[in-house]
This record gives structure tokens, C-alpha cells and sequence, in this order.
């Protein structure tokens, strides 16, 4: 018995080893707590990381929250590619802001309002540069330096509430449809400017 106590002790420290990895009590890493993970429905297209991203045109269209809001949406989303002429336009808008909240998938979400017409708002989402690769660099400049911009300004949203806020800033963006599934400040056509570009000329406080 003497000569298989080591034996044993080893098995059983191995054991307690390879539990302790199945139930994340193992290591003390910052790899041992996994972030959720960056976002689906049409990804590629919120992030710029697909094909068609290089069909964009990166001069930004001058326009209002208003006639966003009036845009046709496709008959198809679930799953579709990029579609020419709204997602592949920037579109520059001076809004008020509306109210915040960072998501399941570390977008910064925003809902915004034309100055004047606050009660008809839409979305615009900054994404997490952890998932924009692929996109390419100076996009993902782009993209991290707008949601450095707002964080500036507005502060880190909350995960979990809604966080209401109140001012104007003038933001470029690309043009998504996204299907309404009861997103706060979601536009009747589900129209967003995903992701956003650029967050300037911004003044913003909570509510």
C-alpha cells in the first residue's frame, strides 16, 4: 500500500485538475472568465467585415432621422448579404440623444431623435473593436475612435438598464436595416446607422 500511495495521489490531484477546467475554478487568468461572444443576425454586415463592404461609399450623405426613417426596408433580412444603395451609403445626421445601453454583444447601443421630434427615434450602434476584425484598418479606426468619442462624452452605459440621457451630436454612419424585435428606439422600417463612424460636435448628459 505504501508503494501505491503516490500513484493514487497523482490520479486524484489529475482528477481535481481537469474538474476544476471543466467548472472554470482552475485558473486564476484572465482567460479563464470567457466574454460573450460578439454578435450574429447579419454580423459581417453591422461590423463592415463583409465582401461588400468595399462597395460602400465612405462620403457621408447629409440627411435626418425623419427621412431615415422613411427608407424602404428589403422584403428579405434574415441572413442576406449586404444590400446596395442604404447599406452601402454613410449618412452624416445632427440628432438629440435619447438613451444608451451596452449589449449582450458589446455594441453600444444609442437611440436618437431628430432635434424637435423626439418621440420618433431610431438606433445607431457602436461596435466592441474586439469584433471588427476583418474589417479593414482604417474602418476599424473609424470605428474605435466614434465609440471612444461617445464613452467621452456620455460615459460607459450600463449592461443591464436603459440609461436615459439628453443633448445633440452630429454622427456619420452606414446604413443597416435591422428586423424590429422590440429593440428600444427601434424606427418602424428598423432603419440603424451600424456601425457608427464618427460621434462629434457632442454634448450629453444623463436625464
Amino acid at each position: 500500500m505504501a508503494r501505491r500511495r503516490p500513484v493514487f495521489l497523482v490520479l486524484f490531484a489529475a482528477l481535481a485538475a481537469v474538474t476544476a477546467l471543466v467548472t472554470g475554478r482552475a485558473s486564476s487568468s484572465p482567460r479563464a472568465d470567457v466574454e460573450a461572444p460578439c454578435g450574429t443576425g447579419r454580423w459581417p454586415v453591422k461590423t463592415l467585415t463583409d465582401p461588400a463592404a468595399r462597395l460602400i461609399n465612405p462620403r457621408p450623405q447629409p440627411t435626418t432621422v425623419r427621412a431615415l426613417r422613411r427608407l424602404h426596408p428589403p422584403a428579405r433580412l434574415h441572413n442576406t448579404p449586404r444590400h446596395r444603395g442604404v447599406e452601402t451609403t454613410t449618412y452624416l445626421v445632427r440628432a438629440a440623444l435619447i438613451g444608451t445601453q451596452l449589449q449582450g454583444d458589446h455594441d453600444i447601443h444609442l437611440v436618437i431623435a431628430d432635434p424637435g421630434r423626439l418621440a420618433r427615434t431610431m438606433i445607431v450602434e457602436f461596435p466592441k473593436a474586439a469584433c471588427t476584425r476583418g474589417a479593414s484598418p482604417q474602418a476599424r479606426l473609424k470605428m474605435r475612435q466614434a465609440r471612444g468619442a461617445f464613452i467621452r462624452a456620455c460615459g460607459v452605459p450600463r449592461a443591464v438598464k436603459f440609461k436615459r440621457v439628453t443633448g445633440q451630436a452630429t454622427l456619420s454612419g452606414v446604413g443597416f436595416f435591422d428586423r424590429p424585435h422590440r429593440q428600444t428606439g427601434v424606427a418602424p422600417n428598423g432603419i440603424e446607422l451600424h456601425p457608427v463612424l464618427a460621434f462629434t460636435k457632442a454634448h450629453c448628459q444623463p436625464r
